[in-house]
C-alpha cells in the first residue's frame, strides 16, 4: 500500500470490480476521460481485463480515502529501455474535486520515479477537461502538445493534449 496525505494506493480486489465496472461506464465518465468510443463490455470481460492486468507489469491500483473506494489509477505502458510510462486516474464523479486525484497522482508520481526507477511519466487527456489539466499542471505535468482534432467525443472532435514530467521536474518539487 502506498499512502498520500488524502489516500492510499492498493492493490485492486474482487470487492472493488463492481464499483470500477460502474465508474468505467458510466458515460459523463468516459467522456471526460477517453478518446475512445463507450462500449457495452460484459462483467465477465471486465472482470478478465483486471485479471490480465494484474498479471501484466501493469501498476493498477485502487484510490481509498478514508476507507472509502473514491476510484483508480495506474502506470501501464511501460518502456524499459527508456524508463517511461503513461499514467492514468479515474475518479468517482461524487469524490472529484476533494484533493484526491492530486493526491493520488502525486503518490503515483513516487511510485513511478522512486520505485520503478522511471525517467519520465506521461499522460495525454481530452483539452475539454479542464478541471484535469488544471490538477495535472498544478501537480507539475508540462504541457508537451496538442494532437488537434484527435478524438471523437460527444458528437464533435476535441483535442488531445500531451503532458509529461521528467524525473528531474519532480525532484526539483521536493
Amino acid at each position: 500500500m502506498l499512502t498520500g496525505e488524502l489516500v492510499t494506493l492498493r492493490p485492486v480486489t474482487t470487492a472493488d470490480l463492481p464499483l470500477l465496472y460502474d465508474l468505467m461506464r458510466d458515460p459523463a465518465t468516459w467522456l471526460s476521460a477517453s478518446d475512445k468510443p463507450l462500449w457495452p463490455i460484459p462483467f465477465a470481460a471486465f472482470k478478465e481485463m483486471y485479471a490480465k492486468r494484474a498479471a501484466d507489469e501493469e501498476a493498477e491500483f485502487s484510490i481509498e480515502a478514508d476507507g472509502v473506494l473514491v476510484g483508480r489509477c495506474a502506470l501501464f505502458g511501460f518502456d524499459v529501455l527508456s524508463r517511461n510510462a503513461t499514467l492514468g486516474i479515474s475518479l468517482i464523479e461524487q469524490q472529484r474535486g476533494k484533493g484526491y486525484g492530486r493526491d493520488a497522482v502525486g503518490v503515483l508520481l513516487d511510485y513511478g520515479f522512486n520505485k520503478r526507477n522511471l525517467h519520465r511519466i506521461h499522460l495525454d487527456v481530452l483539452a475539454g477537461n479542464t478541471p484535469a489539466i488544471r490538477s495535472y499542471l498544478s501537480s507539475g505535468f508540462v504541457e508537451e502538445g496538442r494532437l488537434r482534432d484527435a478524438a471523437y467525443v460527444a458528437g464533435g472532435f476535441d483535442d488531445l493534449v500531451v503532458m509529461s514530467m521528467l524525473r528531474t521536474e519532480w525532484l526539483a518539487r521536493l
